[in-house]
């Protein structure tokens, strides 16, 4: 069996949580005895586009089309970027789909017109269409693209794309519901969250954690932690009032960890309001992240409006394997607002600050409380986002996908 595997444009070109959660797919796909043909992007100024475990793996092979180099506020170059790479990854697609029998795309603003090529030349081998951002929702949610015909018009695209794939797989049930309001037939698509790898990830006790010895952090302290991107999807206004509504608690501390397009802006906001309760951090190297996250008390994910479906928060599986409480701000009943109270900590409405002032005091004064949403969501999270059950689920799906080929090519 041999897999075709079409990365997003700016997928290899920095290590990320998403370069990370899909090389470690890739890894177990190769592992599993299913072979790899890569076609992706090799970045001008970029060195190093492949790890060396992947490279060195017998069964795994790649093609890289040498792309500029395109600032991510420039969308428009960006997506006629987008559609010269799609066009070049065709010509790849045409003459290597002979030897693979499936094709995997990456979900991306231009990913239409790569399902056009593969589409166009897969046959009757199914191509499957992995959405682990929608577009255009998540860009009219966070703000960056307020224009109605804009938004129509990329809408109008985007169920093209869904037309042109075989399968669609999404991150979250959240996400699932998107799609279904956009025309998806709910039997075309198979939810595999983004996971956790549960062979490394896991709680670091206080006394051993490198993150707590690096920055002196202290026992007496109560931390709100935030460690991820802070992009247009992050609702920093929201860190910002509830810090200032906490700012006469001294021993609660607001930990603002990594980067993002927002985070200038970000830092800004919090000189100009005088608070002193926000620290910001630098992002961590990977095989920090037990560290980084068991070093918090509580995690805090606050989400724009409409955001949930769109796209999914990545940190809440790695919290849960690090026994950590969340609270979010979320649109209200929605399947992860249901969740994070059911299981893991507590999820409030988007614009009730006021109510997540109060789960972080109660959280404060029973840690105890802490502890068992930890424990709560360590046993519901090791289930849904482990890396092993997820790629099991990947695995099964793409035999699935091999099976019905051949069944086809039968009649």
């Amino acid at each position: 069996m041999k897999l075709m595997y079409i990365a997003s444009l700016d997928f290899y070109t920095k290590p990320n949580p998403s370069y990370h959660l899909m090389t470690t797919m890739l890894e177990d796909v190769l592992n599993s005895g299913i072979e790899v043909l890569l076609l992706g992007c090799a970045e001008e100024g970029i060195t190093e586009h492949i790890p060396d475990f992947l490279n060195k793996h017998p069964l795994f092979k790649h093609h890289l089309v040498p792309c500029p180099k395109v600032e991510k506020s420039d969308f428009v170059r960006r997506y006629l970027n987008g559609i010269r790479y799609s066009r070049c990854i065709g010509k790849m697609i045409k003459r290597y789909v002979k030897e693979c029998d499936m094709i995997f795309v990456q979900s991306s603003p231009t990913v239409l017109y790569t399902l056009h090529y593969a589409r166009k030349y897969a046959g009757n081998k199914k191509v499957i269409y992995n959405v682990q951002d929608m577009f255009p929702g998540s860009s009219i949610a966070s703000g960056v693209m307020p224009q109605k015909w804009m938004q129509a018009i990329f809408y109008r695209l985007q169920k093209i794309a869904y037309k042109k794939s075989d399968i669609i797989t999404a991150i979250s049930e959240d996400m699932k519901d998107k799609l279904i309001e956009q025309g998806v037939p709910s039997e075309k698509i198979k939810v595999i969250v983004n996971w956790f790898d549960d062979s490394s990830v896991h709680e670091v006790p206080w006394s051993d954690n490198r993150f707590v010895k690096k920055y002196n952090m202290s026992p007496e302290k109560f931390y709100v932690q935030y460690a991820g991107t802070m992009g247009y999807v992050f609702d920093y206004q929201m860190v910002i009032n509830v810090a200032q509504k906490l700012k006469g608690h001294r021993d609660i501390m607001f930990q603002m960890i990594g980067e993002g397009s927002q985070k200038e802006a970000f830092i800004q906001a919090v000189k100009n309001k005088g608070l002193d309760n926000i620290v910001f951090l630098p992002l961590e190297p990977q095989e920090m992240v037990s560290d980084v996250y068991s070093a918090c008390s509580v995690c805090f994910i606050p989400l724009k409006k409409g955001i949930i479906g769109n796209s999914v928060p990545s940190k809440a599986g790695l919290l849960m394997a690090c026994k950590r409480a969340i609270i979010t701000s979320v649109d209200k009943g929605s399947h992860y607002y249901n969740m994070v109270n059911k299981y893991a900590g507590v999820a409030v409405a988007n614009d009730e600050p006021d109510n997540i002032v109060k789960a972080i005091l109660n959280m404060k004064e029973s840690r105890d409380m802490c502890i068992k949403y930890g424990i709560s969501g360590y046993k519901y999270g090791h289930e849904l986002y482990s890396r092993s059950n997820n790629m099991k689920k990947y695995l099964g799906l793409f035999n699935e996908c091999v099976v019905a080929t051949k069944q086809n090519s039968c009649k």
